[in-house]
């Protein structure tokens, strides 16, 4: 199970030296340590506002999200989170 979240919240997040999310993404005054499963970068619509974006897969002991840095404004954002304990059981 998953929850798409509609607003995106703005999240803060600690990056190592090569500048990908190792530990604590902000949200909402909660934080985990947290690892990188899975990174992309998706480029389009460069006629009209650009869309450029580092999406980073991470989990954390209770946290599995998807997270992704704006690359036109450099804010980072919380996209989506997973139900992690279902992923566990199945």
């Amino acid at each position: 199970m998953t929850r798409l979240l509609g607003q995106q919240p703005r999240i803060e997040v600690d990056l190592d030296p090569s500048g990908v999310p190792r530990t604590r993404p902000r949200w909402d005054g909660w934080s985990e340590p947290v690892e990188v499963c899975n990174q992309w970068r998706i480029e389009e619509a460069w006629w009209r506002r650009p869309i450029r974006r580092d999406y980073f897969k991470v989990a954390g002991p209770r946290l599995l999200a998807l997270v992704y840095r704006d690359g036109v404004d450099g804010t980072w954002h919380l996209e989506r989170v997973f139900d992690r304990r279902r992923i566990i059981e199945e």
